[in-house]
Parts: C-alpha cells; structure tokens; sequence
C-alpha cells in the first residue's frame, strides 16, 4: 500500500507544534497525517475565490494539545487550498506560538482539522484561519489543566439533540457568552431525516428554512432521510452555517460524541429501523457515509481508517483528564451495540422492540439470549466486549475525585405499572362521582389494583366483579345497590385494555434495553468502590436527574451513580412523543390521561407526575421543554442548572435572554445521591 495515500486516506489530521515564535509543520506518521514538512507561505490572494461561511471550531483539549477546525468553502476545481493557521495567547495575536500552511483537500470537503502540540496546560489560546490575507473569525480555546495537579473548579456545559427544523437555537447564543472550560456535546448533533421540503409551520424559527437533501430516500411518512455522503455533508453545512452554533463553537472547546441521528434514528451498527424489517439488512456504505461525514466536521482527536472496509472503521470513545478533579470517558453506544433485545417484527410488545414494551417479555428474552451465548452479554451489550472492557479500565484507573461519563442514552430505569397506575386514574372517577370518599381514595385505588388483577389473572377480564372495591365503599356507607346502578356501569366504561395492565418499560433503546450489561457495568462500580461516578445524557428530550442502582428489579436495590439528562436544545419533547401516541394509536388511547389532560381548555403536562410515581429513583423530572446544562464542579460537589427554553413566540425566535427558568440540582462528594436545590 502506498504510504503517502494511507496518510491522505487513512487518518486526516494534520499536526502543529507550538513554539515562542514561528513554528513548522510536522507529523506523527504512525498516528496523523501530515503535510510532509514546512509548506510555502500562500500569496496574499491565494484565496481570493474562497470563503470562511462555516465559522471556526477547536475540540479535544488535553493538558498540552487541542484540536483546530475550519471548512473553506469554494470551487477551484477540486484542487487542494491553502490555509494558514495563527494561534497565540494574546487576543490580537501580537506574539504567534503557531504560524503554519495546511492543504484543505477536497477529498475531506476542505475541511481543516489541526491538532496543535505543545501547548501550557490551563490556558487560554485564541486561533484563527487565513486566506491569503483574509482571515476567519477568531476563536478561543482552552487546554485542560494538568493531570494530578490541584483543581478548584471547573465550568462546563453539555448539551444534546439540536434540530435543525423545530424549536429555535436561541440558546445556543446564551451558551455562547458564557465563560466555560468546555462543552460536551452527547450526540444528535444533526437529524438526518427532514421534513420533505416544508417545515412545519409555526414550529421552527424562520432563520432555519426547510433542508432539501441532494439524493434523499423517502420514508412511508414522507419524510425524507439522508443516503449518501452528499447528504450528510449537506446537513453539517447548513447547520454549521448558522452563526450561532458558530459562535458557540468559537467559544470553547468541544468534546462530542455522536448517538443515533448523526446516522439513523435508533439504529445499531449498520442499520436502521425506519420501518420494522429495515433492520434485517445492513447499510455499511450509509455508516461509513455518515461516519466519514462526522469525522471531518467534528474537532476530535480521532482517526478514520477510509481504506477499512467495515463500518467500524472509526473509533470515537475516548477519554479526558482535568488536574485531579475529573475524568471524563466518553462511550459509543451505537456503533459496538447489538440489535434490540426484542425483534422489530414478530414480538408481542406493544410498540415494536423499543417504546412501551412489557418489562416482563423484555426481560425472559434478554435471559435466553444469555443463555443461549453461554453466559456472555455479547448479544445483550451496548457498548460491545472491547469498549466495556476499556471503560471498566478507565473506570477502575481513574483517581481524580469525579469520574463523569459522556453517555448518550439514560441509565434511569424509566417504567410504567399499568395496573396501579389505571387503578388509581379509576379511583379519581370514583371520587369524582362521590366527593365524600376523597378520604378514601387509597383504598379504593388498592382494592382496583386488586379486582382489575384477579379479572385479568382468571381470564374475566373485563367484566370485572369488584368484590374489593364493594367491601371498601360498603364500610364508606356506599350501599351495593347504588354501586351497581350508578358506579358500575361508569367503571366499566372506563377499563382500559387488557394489554395496559402490565409493567412497561418506556423506552427500551435507552439502558433500560439492555438491563443485563448495565447491571454488570453497577456491579463493576459498586464491587470495586469507585464514587463519585456521574453521567452527563441526552438523547431523550427532557430534563431528568436521579440515581442509578446496581439492580433496579432487586430485592434492595442499591444506589451506585447519579445520571443528569439534558433535554434537546432543540427538538420535538419527549412528552409531546408519546401524547402523539396515545392521541394517534387507539391501543394506547385509554393511556392519554397518564400523559396529558386537559383543563379549562389547557393542556397539563401529567407525564412527569406518571414517570416519578413509579420511579422513585428520579429526583427531577421535566418532559416538556428545551435546554442546556451548565456544571459547575469542585471537589466538594458537583451542580448541575438546568436551563429550560422559553417557546417560540408567534412562530420566531424569542428574545434573549433565552432561558425562561432554571432548575439546580447537587451531587454531593462520597455520596451517589441528588438534591434538588431551586426550581
């Protein structure tokens, strides 16, 4: 194999060593790719047909690095640009520690990543690009302090699910303002599916005009999702074309990892689940689309091997050091993961393999595939053998006070119990129709989990004899012949679907799916004491912050690490998803009261009430909102705000400032507990 096409293909990532004054520009052959030597300085109009239109980006920060990113956009038939990189510690770059000519080649879309060595740890640098003598915007970066040395504080962010076509990126230019270390991204950065050439109305700010994607497939809905590295380029132009998440990249350093849309919504390895037989066949030359789309506009510290036929021709997990007060590990958790627990097709849940699905058929089939593989929980894993394997050594190796984990999906046990939940909704009707028994309620609610699970158990179900509600309201003075003339027949009205009275798990593409692995990686924790374990989510749409046990089904079940789930930046809420489903799906519809009522003509939010009544664990909960969360951590304690969005208002982007409310939580040191302090 050529060795200087395996450069060009194998690894684009060029190498600047900083120094007191002008530095050249060398490489590491083994591990980024270089520009063989000291390039010619570019004449002043080298780049007089070409632009800086998506903003500059730095990424990674170690003690003694960070990564530089720009795109040059232009057309000079397909020849590579030259572009020179300044980066200094003064704000008008008086004194250059870097002052290096790169190649922006086509084959990588002109874009320009740059890893700069050699740097202070815990300082402030300001870089910027060239075109000749026209430069980009400047932008500010920071390494991070050295590992082992005394840390007081850090200020970070992390974010998640930022939707080109709804809601607004307000938030984004707040973010962007604030003084941080650095910003953990956890995935969704780009949706790839649009919405077909209109964006719906009223629901997206008007900077943000509807995506038309050069190839496209359609989707039964008619929604169209990327196919090609075309489309996926596109995507990471146009959302990188808005000068707000320019700004923010310019801000701080970046540390992102990606989760399901960078590639296909909910998908696992090299396939997608659009539709339920879609994940039968494998798409490799769409992930190593995707991958090659993301590799290039990410400032990561990563390598893509092009000449690596796989789909798994990338490696993004990863990890950071801060002095001695935090690790951060990074996993992938959908490039290594096996396929759902339960099969998109031909299973007896309720929604496929992922939403709503009985706890119980979820379990026995995670159990036999175990079995079936001799123990192993290869057929059951998120993050596959070797990535387990590496995150127990990071784990286990860390000794910094906080080790916080950049995980996509939440670890919180998020589940329904059917029958006492549809049990206590009937004992409001009850109430409702008889005041006088509100003092009551809880035995009318206990005596339905009773009558409803005896008809279900002995196949009456629904006609249901309430022998214990009858008891209850007879010593209530509720007399039976009233019962049956007047309660009776409203109650039989009421009952939902048999289907309903099971335990659910809400969505089984989260960890929940993969309850056995997540047990192991809390038995890892808790067996070896590591504390202070902390993960930093998204993906799901809301704000949660909880605590996580090492086997949620045990008998006592032990609390081990805190999870803190940011919702989407900009997306479509988790609780406006399953009000979708429960208006739109009649299985479901006798559930609409356990995700939203109506009251006076105002729709009332009564999922968070659904989700903390039958998990405990959840200290915080907000389903039906937009945000960011900003960190601040010391090694006493680690807090967390949360701040929500504020709506559109009359379909634009609101004024800022753009938070409407905020919401603190703290995790104290030593202990895996969260305390909800404002909000």
């Amino acid at each position: 194999m050529d060795r200087r096409r395996f450069l060009k293909w194998g690894s684009f990532l060029t190498v600047s060593i900083a120094t007191g004054g002008i530095a050249g520009c060398g490489g590491d052959d083994d591990d980024h790719g270089s520009n063989g030597g000291p390039q010619p300085e570019p004449p002043p109009n080298a780049g007089a047909n070409f632009r800086f239109l998506h903003g500059v980006a730095s990424g990674d920060p170690r003690a003694d690095s960070v990564v530089l990113w720009t795109r040059i956009d232009g057309d000079n038939g397909g020849q590579p640009v030259p572009v020179r990189i300044q980066v200094s510690a003064q704000a008008d770059f008086a004194a250059l520690l870097v002052d290096n000519t790169v190649q922006a080649l086509p084959d990588w879309d002109y874009t320009v990543r740059n890893k700069v060595m050699g740097l202070a740890a815990g300082t402030t640098y300001y870089y910027r690009f060239l075109l000749g003598d026209r430069a980009s915007p400047t932008g500010r970066t920071r390494t991070a302090p050295l590992p082992g040395t005394p840390v007081a504080s850090l200020r970070f962010a992390f974010l998640s699910c930022q939707d080109w076509g709804i809601n607004h990126w307000a938030g984004m230019e707040e973010l962007a303002a604030q003084e941080l270390d650095f910003i953990v991204h956890t995935g969704d950065y780009i949706y790839e599916t649009v919405s077909g050439g209109t964006n719906p109305v009223g629901l997206v700010e008007p900077q943000h005009p509807a995506l038309v994607l050069p190839d496209g497939e359609a989707q039964a809905d008619g929604a169209i999702h990327a196919v090609s590295l075309a489309d996926y380029r596109y995507l990471y132009r146009t959302y990188r074309s808005d000068p707000r998440l320019q700004a923010l990249h310019a801000s701080a350093p970046m540390i992102a990892i990606w989760d399901d849309h960078e590639f296909s919504n909910d998908c696992w390895q090299d396939r997608e689940t659009y539709e339920p037989s879609d994940d039968q066949t494998p798409n490799t030359a769409r992930r190593r689309f995707a991958n090659q789309a993301w590799f290039e506009f990410m400032p990561a510290d990563v390598t893509l091997d092009a000449n690596d036929p796989s789909f798994q021709n990338i490696r993004i997990y990863r990890d950071f050091t801060f002095g001695d007060l935090a690790t951060l590990v990074l996993t992938d958790e959908r490039l290594y993961r096996a396929d759902h627990v339960l099969p998109e097709t031909g299973t007896d849940s309720a929604i496929g393999s992922r939403f709503l699905v009985r706890q119980a058929e979820l379990a026995d089939a995670e159990a036999r595939k175990i079995a079936a593989a001799g123990g192993a929980l290869t057929p059951v894993s998120m993050l596959g053998d070797a990535q387990r394997a590496w995150w127990q050594d990071r784990m286990g190796s860390a000794t910094t006070t906080w080790k916080l984990w950049g995980n996509q999906v939440s670890l919180l046990r998020m589940q329904l119990d059917g029958l006492q939940a549809f049990s206590e909704l009937v004992a409001r009707l009850v109430v409702t129709i008889y005041p006088s028994l509100s003092s009551v309620r809880d035995q009318i609610s206990a005596a339905l989990v009773t009558d409803l699970g005896t008809a279900r158990n002995n196949g009456s179900y629904p006609n249901v004899s309430y022998d214990a509600l009858k008891a209850v309201l007879s010593q209530a003075g509720v007399d039976v012949s009233r019962f049956d003339a007047v309660i009776k027949p409203q109650l039989d009205s009421r009952l939902p679907n048999a289907s309903l009275l099971e335990r659910y798990i809400a969505n089984a593409d989260q960890w929940d799916g993969y309850d056995a692995e997540r047990r192991a990686l809390m038995a890892f924790l808790r067996d070896y004491g590591i504390r202070n374990v902390v993960a930093l989510t998204g993906d799901i749409h809301s704000f949660f912050a909880g605590v996580v046990m090492d086997d949620y089904d045990g008998a006592t079940p032990t609390p081990v690490m805190v999870d803190l789930v940011t919702a989407g930046l900009s997306s479509n809420s988790f609780q406006n998803a399953f009000k979708q489903v429960v208006d739109s799906d009649p299985r479901f519809a006798d559930a609409k009261a356990l995700v939203y009522e109506e009251v006076n003509g105002v729709l009332m939010n009564t999922l968070n009430r659904t989700l903390e009544r039958f998990n405990p664990w959840l200290a915080h909960t907000d389903t039906s909102v937009q945000g960011y969360s900003v960190v601040t951590l010391t090694p006493e304690r680690l807090s967390c705000t949360f701040h929500v969005m504020k709506e559109l208002e009359g379909g634009n982007t609101p004024a800022q400032p753009a938070t409407a409310r905020t919401v603190t939580v703290e995790v104290p040191a030593g202990a895996a507990a969260v305390n909800v302090i404002d909000g």
